[in-house]
Protein backbone atom coordinates (compact mmCIF):
# COMPACT_ATOMS: atom_id res chain seq x y z
CA UNK A 1 0.00 0.00 0.00
CA UNK A 2 1.56 3.53 -1.18
CA UNK A 3 1.52 6.24 1.83
CA UNK A 4 2.17 9.97 1.22
CA UNK A 5 4.95 10.92 3.77
CA UNK A 6 6.54 14.45 4.44
CA UNK A 7 10.06 13.72 5.74
CA UNK A 8 12.86 16.67 6.40
CA UNK A 9 15.41 16.56 3.65
CA UNK A 10 18.02 19.21 5.17
CA UNK A 11 16.81 22.56 4.87
CA UNK A 12 13.42 21.35 3.40
CA UNK A 13 10.90 18.88 3.46
CA UNK A 14 10.36 16.33 0.89
CA UNK A 15 6.71 14.76 -0.44
CA UNK A 16 7.18 10.98 -0.44
CA UNK A 17 5.25 8.00 -1.62
CA UNK A 18 6.62 4.92 0.44
CA UNK A 19 5.61 1.47 -0.26
CA UNK A 20 6.66 -2.09 1.20
CA UNK A 21 7.96 -3.46 4.36
CA UNK A 22 10.44 -1.95 6.28
CA UNK A 23 12.39 -4.92 6.43
CA UNK A 24 13.33 -5.19 2.77
CA UNK A 25 15.60 -3.65 0.63
CA UNK A 26 15.12 0.02 -0.25
CA UNK A 27 14.93 1.01 -3.91
CA UNK A 28 14.94 4.93 -4.49
CA UNK A 29 12.68 5.85 -8.09
CA UNK A 30 13.74 8.77 -9.64
CA UNK A 31 11.51 10.58 -11.86
CA UNK A 32 11.75 12.38 -15.08
CA UNK A 33 10.99 16.51 -15.71
CA UNK A 34 8.74 18.22 -17.81
CA UNK A 35 5.27 20.54 -16.71
CA UNK A 36 3.06 18.67 -14.63
CA UNK A 37 5.61 15.77 -13.80
CA UNK A 38 5.97 13.98 -9.87
CA UNK A 39 6.50 10.69 -8.39
CA UNK A 40 3.35 9.50 -8.86
CA UNK A 41 2.56 10.60 -12.37
CA UNK A 42 5.94 8.39 -13.02
CA UNK A 43 5.71 5.23 -10.72
CA UNK A 44 2.14 5.00 -9.60
CA UNK A 45 1.20 2.40 -12.15
CA UNK A 46 4.50 0.13 -11.35
CA UNK A 47 4.94 0.63 -6.99
CA UNK A 48 2.12 -2.18 -6.37
CA UNK A 49 4.95 -4.70 -8.48
CA UNK A 50 7.90 -3.47 -6.76
CA UNK A 51 6.43 -3.22 -3.06
CA UNK A 52 6.36 -6.96 -3.27
CA UNK A 53 10.50 -7.18 -3.10
CA UNK A 54 11.89 -3.62 -1.87
CA UNK A 55 10.87 -0.99 0.22
CA UNK A 56 10.13 1.72 -2.42
CA UNK A 57 10.88 5.36 -1.82
CA UNK A 58 9.60 7.53 -4.56
CA UNK A 59 10.48 11.57 -3.85
CA UNK A 60 9.11 14.33 -5.28
CA UNK A 61 11.97 15.62 -6.26
CA UNK A 62 12.83 19.34 -5.71
CA UNK A 63 11.04 21.72 -7.67
CA UNK A 64 8.19 19.44 -8.68
CA UNK A 65 5.26 18.01 -6.90
CA UNK A 66 4.39 19.27 -3.35
CA UNK A 67 8.10 19.47 -2.46
CA UNK A 68 9.51 22.25 -0.51
CA UNK A 69 11.34 24.54 -3.08
CA UNK A 70 14.30 26.33 -1.95
CA UNK A 71 14.05 30.05 -1.50
CA UNK A 72 15.70 31.48 -2.79
CA UNK A 73 15.99 29.21 -5.85
CA UNK A 74 18.89 28.20 -8.56
CA UNK A 75 19.04 29.95 -11.61
CA UNK A 76 20.83 27.12 -13.24
CA UNK A 77 20.31 23.52 -13.95
CA UNK A 78 22.79 22.10 -12.24
CA UNK A 79 21.84 24.41 -9.21
CA UNK A 80 18.80 22.15 -9.40
CA UNK A 81 20.73 18.67 -9.62
CA UNK A 82 22.62 19.83 -6.71
CA UNK A 83 19.42 20.68 -4.38
CA UNK A 84 18.29 16.88 -5.74
CA UNK A 85 21.51 15.43 -4.82
CA UNK A 86 21.22 17.29 -1.23
CA UNK A 87 17.92 16.16 -1.02
CA UNK A 88 18.01 12.35 -1.94
CA UNK A 89 20.82 12.28 0.69
CA UNK A 90 19.84 14.16 3.70
CA UNK A 91 16.15 12.29 3.16
CA UNK A 92 18.19 8.95 3.35
CA UNK A 93 19.57 10.28 6.53
CA UNK A 94 16.83 10.89 8.13
CA UNK A 95 15.11 7.49 7.03
CA UNK A 96 17.76 5.49 8.82
CA UNK A 97 18.77 4.16 4.95
CA UNK A 98 22.60 3.85 4.98
CA UNK A 99 22.78 2.34 0.95
CA UNK A 100 19.79 1.53 -1.85
CA UNK A 101 19.03 1.23 -4.99
CA UNK A 102 18.34 3.76 -7.79
CA UNK A 103 16.48 3.45 -10.39
CA UNK A 104 16.41 6.95 -12.47
CA UNK A 105 13.98 8.17 -15.13
CA UNK A 106 15.32 10.95 -17.93
CA UNK A 107 16.41 14.04 -15.91
CA UNK A 108 16.10 11.13 -13.02
CA UNK A 109 18.84 9.52 -14.58
CA UNK A 110 21.18 12.32 -14.30
CA UNK A 111 20.37 12.57 -10.94
CA UNK A 112 21.30 9.16 -10.45
CA UNK A 113 24.23 9.19 -12.35
CA UNK A 114 25.32 12.34 -10.14
CA UNK A 115 24.60 10.81 -6.62
CA UNK A 116 26.11 7.43 -7.62
CA UNK A 117 29.38 9.93 -8.54
CA UNK A 118 28.80 11.81 -5.61
CA UNK A 119 28.33 9.36 -2.99
CA UNK A 120 29.24 5.80 -4.45
CA UNK A 121 29.05 4.15 -1.02
CA UNK A 122 25.68 5.26 -0.59
CA UNK A 123 24.14 3.08 -3.71
CA UNK A 124 24.58 -0.33 -5.14
CA UNK A 125 22.86 -1.58 -8.50
CA UNK A 126 20.96 0.60 -10.19
CA UNK A 127 18.66 1.09 -13.08
CA UNK A 128 18.92 4.03 -15.64
CA UNK A 129 15.77 4.67 -18.09
CA UNK A 130 15.56 7.32 -21.43
CA UNK A 131 18.33 8.91 -19.10
CA UNK A 132 19.91 12.13 -19.87
CA UNK A 133 23.51 13.40 -18.50
CA UNK A 134 24.77 12.27 -22.19
CA UNK A 135 25.51 14.36 -25.07
CA UNK A 136 22.52 14.04 -27.61
CA UNK A 137 21.53 15.75 -30.67
CA UNK A 138 18.51 18.20 -29.25
CA UNK A 139 15.22 16.81 -30.39
CA UNK A 140 12.23 18.98 -31.65
CA UNK A 141 9.72 17.42 -29.04
CA UNK A 142 12.33 18.37 -26.47
CA UNK A 143 12.50 21.72 -27.61
CA UNK A 144 9.03 22.21 -27.07
CA UNK A 145 9.09 20.07 -23.90
CA UNK A 146 11.25 23.27 -22.42
CA UNK A 147 9.18 26.04 -24.14
CA UNK A 148 5.74 24.76 -23.15
CA UNK A 149 5.44 27.80 -20.79
CA UNK A 150 5.92 29.82 -23.63
CA UNK A 151 2.05 28.55 -24.92
CA UNK A 152 0.42 26.29 -22.27
CA UNK A 153 -2.55 25.63 -23.64
CA UNK A 154 -4.13 22.30 -23.72
CA UNK A 155 -3.95 21.73 -27.25
CA UNK A 156 -0.43 21.89 -27.15
CA UNK A 157 0.23 19.94 -23.92
CA UNK A 158 -1.18 17.49 -25.05
CA UNK A 159 0.47 17.24 -28.48
CA UNK A 160 4.16 17.48 -26.36
CA UNK A 161 2.35 13.85 -24.24
CA UNK A 162 1.60 12.33 -27.29
CA UNK A 163 4.81 12.63 -28.52
CA UNK A 164 6.21 10.70 -25.05
CA UNK A 165 4.54 7.41 -26.65
CA UNK A 166 5.26 5.08 -29.04
CA UNK A 167 1.92 5.15 -30.39
CA UNK A 168 -0.03 7.69 -28.59
CA UNK A 169 -3.88 6.65 -29.98
CA UNK A 170 -3.40 3.36 -28.78
CA UNK A 171 -1.54 3.88 -25.39
CA UNK A 172 -3.83 2.93 -22.24
CA UNK A 173 -5.27 6.21 -20.14
CA UNK A 174 -3.53 8.92 -22.23
CA UNK A 175 -6.27 11.38 -22.00
CA UNK A 176 -6.22 10.92 -18.05
CA UNK A 177 -2.71 11.60 -17.72
CA UNK A 178 -2.82 14.59 -20.03
CA UNK A 179 -5.79 15.69 -17.66
CA UNK A 180 -4.21 15.62 -14.21
CA UNK A 181 -0.70 16.60 -15.34
CA UNK A 182 -2.35 19.18 -16.90
CA UNK A 183 -3.95 20.78 -13.84
CA UNK A 184 -0.66 20.49 -12.00
CA UNK A 185 1.23 22.09 -15.02
CA UNK A 186 -0.85 25.32 -15.03
CA UNK A 187 -1.75 24.99 -11.12
CA UNK A 188 -0.13 29.28 -10.59
CA UNK A 189 1.65 28.21 -7.84
CA UNK A 190 3.65 25.34 -9.58
CA UNK A 191 3.74 27.04 -12.55
CA UNK A 192 5.75 29.99 -11.19
CA UNK A 193 8.68 27.64 -9.75
CA UNK A 194 8.63 25.79 -13.53
CA UNK A 195 8.82 28.76 -15.62
CA UNK A 196 11.73 29.44 -14.08
CA UNK A 197 13.03 26.10 -13.49
CA UNK A 198 12.89 25.35 -17.07
CA UNK A 199 14.37 28.25 -18.46
CA UNK A 200 17.26 27.66 -16.80
CA UNK A 201 17.43 24.22 -18.64
CA UNK A 202 17.37 25.42 -21.99
CA UNK A 203 20.75 27.48 -22.00
CA UNK A 204 21.94 25.08 -20.15
CA UNK A 205 21.10 21.44 -20.14
CA UNK A 206 24.99 20.15 -21.59
CA UNK A 207 25.78 20.75 -17.96
CA UNK A 208 24.69 17.48 -16.80
CA UNK A 209 26.92 16.07 -19.27
CA UNK A 210 28.59 13.43 -17.30
CA UNK A 211 32.58 12.98 -18.42
CA UNK A 212 33.60 10.01 -19.95
CA UNK A 213 36.42 9.93 -17.10
CA UNK A 214 33.76 10.34 -14.11
CA UNK A 215 32.05 7.28 -15.83
CA UNK A 216 34.78 5.17 -15.82
CA UNK A 217 35.43 5.30 -12.36
CA UNK A 218 31.74 4.00 -11.04
CA UNK A 219 31.71 0.53 -10.06
CA UNK A 220 28.34 0.12 -9.74
CA UNK A 221 26.79 -2.38 -11.83
CA UNK A 222 24.10 -0.56 -14.10
CA UNK A 223 21.55 -1.68 -16.52
CA UNK A 224 19.84 1.09 -18.75
CA UNK A 225 16.54 0.56 -20.95
CA UNK A 226 15.96 2.62 -23.54
CA UNK A 227 12.83 2.97 -26.34
CA UNK A 228 14.37 2.50 -29.61
CA UNK A 229 11.50 4.97 -30.36
CA UNK A 230 12.13 7.73 -28.07
CA UNK A 231 11.70 11.00 -29.72
CA UNK A 232 12.18 13.08 -26.31
CA UNK A 233 15.94 11.77 -25.51
CA UNK A 234 17.42 9.87 -28.02
CA UNK A 235 18.82 6.26 -27.96
CA UNK A 236 22.50 8.02 -28.45
CA UNK A 237 22.56 8.92 -24.87
CA UNK A 238 22.44 5.58 -23.62
CA UNK A 239 24.64 4.51 -26.68
CA UNK A 240 27.23 6.64 -24.52
CA UNK A 241 26.34 5.68 -21.53
CA UNK A 242 27.39 1.95 -22.30
CA UNK A 243 30.77 3.01 -24.11
CA UNK A 244 32.12 4.25 -20.68
CA UNK A 245 30.33 2.74 -18.07
CA UNK A 246 32.52 0.03 -16.79
CA UNK A 247 29.93 -2.63 -15.27
CA UNK A 248 26.40 -1.54 -17.04
CA UNK A 249 24.16 -3.48 -20.01
CA UNK A 250 22.09 -1.90 -22.50
CA UNK A 251 18.73 -3.01 -23.38
CA UNK A 252 16.75 -1.37 -26.04
CA UNK A 253 12.88 -1.70 -26.32
CA UNK A 254 11.13 -2.05 -29.45
CA UNK A 255 7.45 -0.34 -29.90
CA UNK A 256 8.59 2.11 -26.98
CA UNK A 257 8.81 5.71 -26.91
CA UNK A 258 10.15 7.67 -23.56
CA UNK A 259 7.54 6.15 -20.87
CA UNK A 260 9.35 3.28 -20.74
CA UNK A 261 7.88 2.21 -17.48
CA UNK A 262 4.37 2.72 -18.75
CA UNK A 263 4.58 1.16 -22.48
CA UNK A 264 7.12 -2.02 -21.91
CA UNK A 265 7.10 -2.97 -18.21
CA UNK A 266 6.23 -6.54 -19.29
CA UNK A 267 9.94 -6.62 -20.40
CA UNK A 268 11.49 -4.47 -18.16
CA UNK A 269 10.00 -6.29 -14.68
CA UNK A 270 12.20 -9.80 -15.26
CA UNK A 271 15.53 -7.67 -16.35
CA UNK A 272 15.05 -5.43 -13.04
CA UNK A 273 14.43 -8.66 -11.15
CA UNK A 274 17.45 -10.29 -12.58
CA UNK A 275 19.83 -6.85 -12.08
CA UNK A 276 18.76 -6.49 -8.59
CA UNK A 277 18.63 -10.51 -7.62
CA UNK A 278 15.42 -10.75 -6.36
CA UNK A 279 13.00 -13.86 -6.68
CA UNK A 280 10.47 -13.46 -9.39
CA UNK A 281 7.90 -11.22 -9.01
Amino acid sequence: MVEERKIKSGKITSHVLVAGAEDLQPLILLHGAGPGANAAANWDPVMPDLEKKFRVIAPDLVGFGKTEIPDPHPQHIMGWIGQRVEQILAMMDEMGIKKAQLVGNSMGGALALQLLSEAPERFENSVLMGSIGAPFTGSPELTRLLSFYADPRKARYRQMMHSFAYNAEDFNGMEEIIEKRFKIATDPEVREGHQKMFGSMQGGIDSLIMPPSMLRKMPHKILIFHGRQDRVVPLETSLYLIEHLQNAELMVLDKCGHWAQLERWDLMRPMMERHFGVTPW
